[in-house]
This record gives structure tokens, sequence and C-alpha cells, in this order.
């Protein structure tokens, strides 16, 4: 398993894609709290200590939410280029089996989302400290936060993988990953029309906005799913991707 994780790691270092793919969260990650701090300071009707340090935790969000959409596409290109491009066929006949090419990749696929998340919530927080300008208190509120955002971007790097392996092409894998937010969007809008605004928050990008909430919003007014339900829906839409990926990529004619 070790030579495999090794050949993984250096099918993913020797590209660029890996490091490209990092650009555009951590560039929101450096500039969107100073961003939305610039227009706190404008107002004169808000408390400038907590538009600022509210700002900041504006900012982590949305740098951790852009981490979540690369990291999926990460995932969905590490494990479908290889179908892609016909170069699975020698990967598998010269491993031991195709589970562990499958494992191998949806483990590397995991570490570099843990990686694009740690990079991600670093530059943040640093960004935090200059524009919290001492208000930002590291409390146990701020480490689920998180901790949380570390869990979702990790899950989504692995959902992308599993849906990479599911069709067996890094394209159709990305574009479900791009388009599925705003698919998410629509099937809520829709089941909101028909009564079924409950069931909207239980949408795969639902419940991954509402893991980040880490259960400080209430469940009634924000119309999301009861603390710690978020979190295991999340489990369950990775397990059941990986899952489908995994038996489809292991019967998937290579020849």
């Amino acid at each position: 398993m070790v030579a495999l994780l090794t050949s993984e790691f250096r099918k993913v270092t020797t590209l660029r894609f890996w490091w490209a793919l990092l650009i555009a969260p951590l560039t929101v990650g450096l500039f969107a709290s100073a961003i939305i701090a610039g227009i706190a300071n404008q107002s004169a009707d808000l408390d400038l200590d907590e538009a600022v340090a509210g700002a900041a935790f504006i900012g982590l969000f949305i740098a951790v939410v852009l981490a979540i959409l690369f990291a999926a596409i990460f995932g969905a290109l590490n494990a479908g280029t290889e179908f892609t491009h016909k170069t699975i066929t020698p990967t598998f006949l010269t491993a031991s089996g195709r589970d562990g090419v499958i494992g191998a990749k949806l483990l590397i696929s995991a570490a570099f989302g843990l990686l694009y998340g740690l990079v991600v919530e670093i530059v943040s927080v640093a960004v935090i400290l200059i524009f919290g300008q001492g208000d930002i208190e590291f409390d146990g509120l701020l480490f689920k936060v998180l901790a949380a955002g570390l869990f979702v971007v990790v899950a989504w790097s692995i959902i992308g993988a599993g849906l990479g392996l599911l069709f067996g092409s890094s394209l159709a894998a990305v574009l479900v990953v791009v388009i599925g937010p705003i698919a998410d969007l629509i099937i809520g809008l829709i089941l909101f029309g028909f009564g079924l605004d409950s069931a909207r928050s239980y949408m795969p990008f639902g419940v991954t906005t509402s893991t980040l909430a880490v259960g400080e919003l209430d469940s009634d007014d924000a119309g999301i799913a009861p603390w710690p339900v978020p979190l295991l829906m999340v489990l369950f839409y990775v397990v059941a991707i990986v899952t489908a990926g995994w038996l489809v990529a292991r019967r998937r004619d290579v020849t």
C-alpha cells in the first residue's frame, strides 16, 4: 500500500493542477476579510470593532467554501484523469488489485484536501488577527469552526474523487462538482415551492454549509437541520458516493 500511495503522490506532484487549484481559495483567504472589513469601516451605523471582527469571520467562511469547491475539483481530477487518458490500464495491471489503487487515490485526494483546508485556514486566521484589531477571541467557537472547515474540505475532496471513479471521466466529475451547488439551489427552490422547505436542509450543499455553522444557528429560524445531523449527512454523502464509485471502478472495462 505504501508503494501505491507513493506512486499516486508522485503522479500528483509531477503535474501543476494540484497547486494551481489552491491559488483561488488562498487568494480569497488573503483578501476577502480585508475587503469586507474595508466596507465595514465605511459604515457609521455599525460598531467598528464588531463590524471588523464579523467581517473577518465572513472572510474565513468564504475562503473555506471556495476551498471546498477546489478540493472537490482536485479529487475529481485526481481520480478521473487516468480513466480519461486511458493510463489506468497499466496502473491496474502493475498493482496487486484494483482495490489498492482506488484506495490510494482516495487517500491522496483526502490528504491534499486536508492540505488545502489547512493552508486556507492558516491564512484566513492570520487575516483575522490583522483586521480583527484584537477583538477576535480564540475561544471554543473559533476552533469548532476551523475543525468543521477542515472536515468538510476533506469530505468534499473525497466526494470529488468518488465522482471521478463513478464516471470514469475527470471532465464529467468536475462538471458535477461545479454545477452541483447551482442544481442544489434550484432543486431547493422547487422543494420550497411545494412546501417541502425542510427537505432543502438535507441537500448536499445545504448540509455542508450547516456543518460550518457548528450548531450556532437556530435550526428553526435558519431553516437548517439541527446539529449534528448536517455532519452525519455529509458523512452519508461521502460513503454513498465513494461506495458507488468504488464498485463501478472495480468492474469498469479498461481494456
